[in-house]
């Protein structure tokens, strides 16, 4: 049995955890840091691999982790992964253990198998499951525009938690699909290892399979699953992209955004004018929890890209400040009946003098002896400088709107 407290481990472990924490500190002046923090994990890089979107860095750290757990069998889990050093301390608290999961079924390897064969459609279902991913959301409590996104960002990792003081090792050993990859690529060493071997050692191979996969048309299901749930959620989205919420500035195609997306919560933490918010159900249960854009106070700042720097899936592209003013958000729309320069209230033009692009002009119609803002979809990239500002009160005259596919 493996000492979890032994004097050298802990204190890589401790290592760890400590720059894990430095990496994710909203204050951290290295943005990119908290990408990589999660990208690390060997789920997260292989998934993502697979589906295509992105390749950096972190992702490559995260594929020397996948190899390196090869001959090591969760050796990830055993010396880097910080998640797992709180869970073993939240272990410990003094209260009795629940054991009835002991003969439950590896789920974690299934959560695996059903991401990565959705991966390859380009949607990885249950990637947010990565327990990185909730340690990442955690630290967006100190940054987080409202109360409600600050207790949706630490739900994940509190629930983690909970389980292991109430029930010991349950979410490692059972259903972590970080610790499940770890199992898998360890398993498919010996399988291959028996297999070229002697026909002696052949047996063992297929004991490997059963090893892996203790049942393998539960595998094969898991796999058509993740396929078959990723093809329908994509469909589901399309079907619903008329009503869709505002996504950061860099958001895939709102079909793939809501797979993609890990609900780390690096977009909120980065974005100076709180403007990103969890998602509480405006998209369905494929969008929840995921990144929604709402102008209340703030703006999409033309000279930050900040949230587009940090996404660790390819959910949101990584995009220069060019190329980010050239991203639409939304369309900005006018409401006549509300507006003060249409209703002759007085001369105001805030949506001309506030918008940074000049996308916003007053027009004159001869005709109906009125003016009235004119937006030109050309320049409007949806930033919500207009709607910010715009003096009607609660109710906007002007606001932006998810854009509607031609």
């Amino acid at each position: 049995m493996i000492n979890r407290w032994n004097p050298p481990r802990l204190l890589v472990r401790m290592s760890c955890l400590v720059s894990a924490i430095l990496l994710l500190w909203p204050l951290s002046l290295w943005l990119e840091g908290s990408t990589v923090a999660v990208q690390a994990s060997p789920f997260v890089a292989i998934c993502t691999l697979l589906a295509g979107w992105t390749f950096s860095a972190g992702i490559f750290l995260g594929l020397i982790f996948s190899a390196t757990v090869i001959v090591r069998k969760r050796w990830f889990c055993r010396y880097l992964c910080p998640v797992g050093l709180l869970l073993d301390g939240a272990s410990c608290i003094g209260l009795r253990k629940i054991s009835w999961w002991r003969h439950c079924p590896p789920i974690g390897r299934y959560i695996a198998l059903l991401t990565a064969a959705g991966s390859i459609i380009g949607y990885p279902l249950l990637l947010w499951m990565d327990p990185l991913a909730f340690f990442s959301s955690a630290f967006s409590v100190r940054t987080a525009p409202d109360i409600s996104s600050g207790v949706l960002s630490a739900a994940g990792l509190v629930i983690l938690l909970l389980i292991s003081i109430t029930s010991g090792d349950l979410w490692c050993a059972r259903i972590c699909p970080l610790g499940a990859t770890q199992d898998i690529l360890a398993n498919l060493k010996s399988i291959l290892v028996n297999f070229n071997g002697s026909p002696k050692t052949k047996h063992r191979g297929i004991a490997g399979i059963e090893n892996a996969f203790p049942s393998t048309r539960r595998a094969f299901l898991a796999i058509a699953a993740g396929v078959g749930l990723g093809f329908w959620a994509k469909k589901n989205n399309r079907a619903e992209a008329d009503n869709a919420p505002l996504r950061p500035p860099g958001a895939m195609g709102e079909a793939v955004f809501t797979g993609l997306c890990m609900r780390c919560s690096n977009c909120i933490r980065a974005c100076p004018s709180r403007i990103i918010h969890p998602d509480t159900g405006r998209a369905g249960i494929t969008g929840l929890l995921a990144p929604v854009v709402r102008y209340e106070t703030e703006y999409c700042l033309e000279e930050c890209n900040a949230c587009t720097k940090v996404c660790p899936s390819g959910a949101l592209q990584d995009l220069s400040l060019e190329q980010k003013h050239h991203h639409v958000i939304g369309e900005a729309l006018l409401d006549s009946s509300l507006c003060f320069l249409v209703q002759g209230v007085n001369d105001c033009d805030i949506c001309v003098r506030s918008c940074p692009f000049d996308a916003v002009q007053v027009y004159w119609d001869e005709d109906l002896y009125i003016a009235y803002p004119v937006i030109d979809p050309l320049k409007c990239n949806g930033c919500g400088a207009c709607e910010v500002y715009c003096p009607t009160g609660d109710v906007k005259a002007i606001r932006v709107w998810k854009s509607v596919p031609a």
